[in-house]
């Protein structure tokens, strides 16, 4: 009996002990400990980020990748802290002139999480701009990127043109909805209002998933268009229907079991580097 009574004081003394630790301990955090970021509970959003070499140009003296990388990094410190934010950037290799490769540089680099919105600033800091446009691929795999999540998903393609590898997004975006797969793609058109080609393939992506497509300029209208994509507050102006019907054509290599055709946006450092080793 004697021994039952310490035995039971005993218990009482470590769970006593076990329960103030967990209160006091700063790294036990019970609600993290619960926050399960493929629970159906939370939103996911995967940006894809627009890393090909036409991010190099200017907008009123400031290269595009700048302006976006610095808007990237005030709205996602502001992003709401109980969505799964993640990020696929592609473009970001130098062109290799070896097209399996040049045109499937896209690559996950933060997983879709709550607390990894440092991670993404400092991913989004090493992003150089020297590649391709693959968006298609891009966006396909940003499909497959989101399947463990069960809640919410959406993705957020940030892009200055049109597929440079010969693939067709807007027929990819078209079989997203006929094969029900319950997921957005908001895009954001960034420095193309000049290029109507552009603007359509962009507009057929979003509309086709029921999602938004944002038109941005300069850095205040890409701080919005992300800011209301993420946090689904729209207050700016987006568009919901086409001005004229969209015909996006692509073209594909003879032979090559449907290869998409490359068509490098810095075309000219692959003819030097050709040159040369001549």
């Amino acid at each position: 009996m004697k021994r039952d009574k310490y035995f039971s004081l005993l218990l009482f003394f470590l769970f006593t002990c076990t329960s103030a630790f967990s209160q006091s301990n700063p790294f036990l955090n019970k609600e993290s400990i619960k926050r399960n970021p493929y629970s159906s509970a939370f939103r996911s959003v995967l940006i894809v980020f627009d890393a090909s070499g036409s991010m190099e140009d200017k907008i009123s003296g400031e290269t595009k990748v700048h302006i976006a990388k610095r808007v990237l990094e005030n709205v996602i410190t502001k992003a709401e802290q109980n969505i799964n934010i993640g990020l696929r950037v592609y473009g970001a290799s130098n062109p290799t002139g070896n097209q399996y490769i040049d045109c499937s540089d896209s690559r996950l680099v933060v997983l879709p999480g709550i607390n990894n919105r440092r991670a993404i600033i400092s991913e989004i800091y090493k992003i150089l701009p020297r590649g391709f446009t693959p968006i298609t691929y891009s966006l396909s795999q940003a499909v497959q990127d989101l399947i463990p999540y069960k809640g919410e998903k959406s993705i957020i393609l940030i892009s200055d043109g049109l597929e440079t590898c010969g693939g067709d997004p807007c027929q990819l975006s078209q079989t997203l909805l006929s094969s029900r797969i319950d997921l957005k793609i908001d895009v954001v058109g960034f420095g193309v209002k000049d290029d109507w080609a552009a603007q359509e393939q962009l507009m057929c992506i979003a509309l086709n998933t029921k999602g938004k497509y944002y038109s941005a300029e300069n850095d205040i209208e890409l701080t919005r268009g992300l800011s209301e994509s993420i946090n689904k507050s729209v207050s700016g102006k987006i568009i919901t229907m086409f001005s004229k019907p969209v015909e996006v054509q692509s073209e594909e290599t003879e032979g090559s079991e449907n290869l998409p055709v490359l068509e490098p946006e810095k075309l000219n450092l692959i003819k030097k580097r050709k040159n040369t080793k001549q």
